[in-house]
């Protein structure tokens, strides 16, 4: 089968499939673009279409990344109401994995990594401290 041209319209098709939802089908005869299901459904295999439709879903993502509404309170929002969404629809171990990120978000949990107490310390205060110790281990009569 060979390979269609890219058309004036896939890139407002696009769009509506990853911004809103709809299928092309739906968005065809929305836009009164008068194709039949099977021609949606080979469109939407093309190469073509296949590229526009990746490049409009990244240029999405890269714009909800960069929205400076985005912050940790809404993220943390859009994980609790999506764990209450699974809790109606009694998926439970789904829900209780997203509790344990939203856990692990609040840094209510630990997650078995080491923490280090000598963070703030300096490489010369840490040299100091091993003189007093070594020092002090030497004078012990232990």
């Amino acid at each position: 089968m060979p390979e269609r041209p890219t058309e004036h319209w896939f890139e407002k098709a696009a769009d509506a499939i990853v911004r809103e939802g709809k299928s092309l089908f739906q968005y065809t005869n929305e836009a009164d673009l008068g194709l039949t299901s099977r021609e949606c459904e080979n469109t939407l295999r093309t190469k073509a279409f296949q590229e526009v439709l990746r490049t409009r879903r990244n240029l999405y993502y890269k714009e909800i990344a960069q929205d400076p509404s985005l912050s940790r309170a809404a993220v943390k929002g859009q994980l609790v109401l999506a764990i209450n969404k699974m809790l109606e629809k009694e998926q439970f171990d789904k829900a209780a994995n997203a509790i344990m990120q939203l856990a692990k978000l609040e840094g209510w949990t630990s997650d078995g990594t080491n923490v280090n107490v000598f963070n703030e310390l300096t490489a010369k205060d840490i040299t100091a401290l091993r003189e007093k110790f070594r020092t002090a281990s030497t004078a012990s009569p232990n």
